[in-house]
């Protein structure tokens, strides 16, 4: 009877769980968060659950309330590289490139292997003047993932300030090909 009683509840608990993801995954921010709110109500330490929650905020433009989910998540959870990395996005976006920079720091420290935290850490040191060091993290994301191609296309724009155009120009066609759509506008411009 016991082992029943378990089944059935984790059976429900992961039923719970998946509705807000479903939810989320359908493009129902509003109601996914409701669900995750229900969730959480119970749970109020799964991490997932305050993150995805964070992340419905962030589709609908509730950022400070994507933050503090964010910042919640790493209160349980402080090698957390998924709250790490939208902490770096989220300054980024509110132009606290030193905060933005800090937090990319911490995602790449915990996981040297994540082509999104070099991208963001480039993207971060990029707008600090710090051209050789964004250099540097877009290389280190783009040999992680060939296909991240904004990393291209900013990589080619800081080769471009520094007259390497030949080689800015391939990056800006990669880019390009990965569908980047900023990169046909560098392309015309300056690959003539």
């Amino acid at each position: 009877m016991i082992l029943v009683l378990a089944v059935v509840l984790f059976a429900c608990e992961n039923e719970e769980r998946s509705k807000g993801d479903e939810l989320y995954n359908e493009g129902k921010y509003s109601e996914a968060i409701k669900a995750y709110d229900e969730y959480i109500g119970l749970h109020p330490t799964h991490v997932k659950s305050i993150y995805n929650r964070g992340r419905s905020y962030e589709e609908l433009g509730k950022f400070q309330k994507a933050f503090e989910d964010f910042e919640a998540v790493l209160e349980i959870d402080k090698k957390n590289t998924s709250a790490l990395l939208s902490l770096a996005k989220y300054y980024y976006r509110d132009q606290k490139f030193e905060k933005a920079k800090y937090y990319a720091e911490l995602a790449v420290k915990e996981n040297v292997n994540l082509a999104q935290a070099h991208f963001w850490l480039g993207r971060s040191r990029h707008q600090l003047g710090m051209f050789a060091e964004a250099l540097t993290a877009y290389n280190n994301a783009i040999n992680l993932d060939r296909e991240l191609g904004e990393a291209y296309l900013y990589r080619g724009a800081i080769k471009m300030q520094s007259s390497r155009n030949k080689s800015a120009c391939a990056d800006f066609k990669s880019a390009k090909d990965l569908g980047v759509k900023e990169a046909s506008a560098a392309e015309k411009k300056y690959c003539k």
